[in-house]
């Protein structure tokens, strides 16, 4: 199970699922996600909760929640988390739908992904994932962004850092955070001051990846990043 909850970890906020909704104040939030399995492969999917909107995640409720008798309850496969994490934009658009409350936790459905084959839930890190989704990620100019550059020299931007591996880990560390990933051979990491607004949209499709500490980002395509 724990390599179905990484492999996800990398397509959270997957598929439209309902109206567009606009949430600001984004940068450093703390969140956390739920990843409900159903069905068998190649007609399984997970719908996705999360809890931006409703609540920071408290570490209390977020340990004490009891996901396989929620699971048994809702008729899942299996519930896993993906959490606690923090968001590094300043505003989000995206595709959601109606709100639940697992053991406390309110959270937002945004999205389910499909399962087609066991490879959807093998964790790849450095390696390029697509999923479905809508959505617009929003910087303001002067924020500090953290960017991993691949050989051909593609920029994947860092959209939200993970507690999952490293619990203590915190904004104030990404600046140096390069030091302690496993690299592949050709890849780099840096910190980028933005001198006007960054802007990274998916109109159904998004390109991503995640470091070996979990931390995710999108990839930078023509028109959207400010040099």
């Amino acid at each position: 199970m724990k390599a179905v909850l990484v492999a996800l970890a990398v397509l959270a906020a997957a598929s439209p699922a309902g109206a567009a909704v606009t949430q600001r104040g984004m940068h450093d939030a703390r969140y956390c996600e739920l990843f409900e399995l159903r069905g068998t492969v190649p007609d399984a999917s997970t719908t996705i909760w999360n809890t931006i909107g409703h609540n920071a995640c408290p570490q209390a409720l977020w340990d004490g929640l009891d996901l396989t008798a929620l699971a048994q309850q809702r008729g899942d496969v299996a519930i896993v988390r993906n959490g606690p994490r923090h968001f590094l934009m300043d505003r989000a658009t995206a595709q959601v739908g109606p709100a639940h409350t697992f053991g406390g936790l309110t959270m937002t459905d945004v999205g389910t992904l499909p399962i087609r084959s066991a490879g959807d839930l093998v964790q790849r890190t450095y390696t390029d994932r697509t999923v479905r989704r809508d959505n617009t990620w929003t910087w303001n100019r002067g924020r500090t962004v953290f960017e991993l550059v691949a050989p051909g020299g593609h920029v994947y931007v860092m959209q939200s850092y993970a507690l999952i591996k490293d619990p203590s880990l915190t904004l104030a560390q990404l600046p140096a955070l390069g030091r302690r990933l496993d690299l592949p051979a050709g890849w780099s990491y840096r910190t980028r001051v933005l001198h006007r607004p960054l802007t990274l949209g998916a109109d159904g499709r998004a390109t991503i990846l995640q470091d070996d500490l979990q931390d995710t980002y999108q990839l930078e395509v023509s028109g959207n990043a400010p040099r």
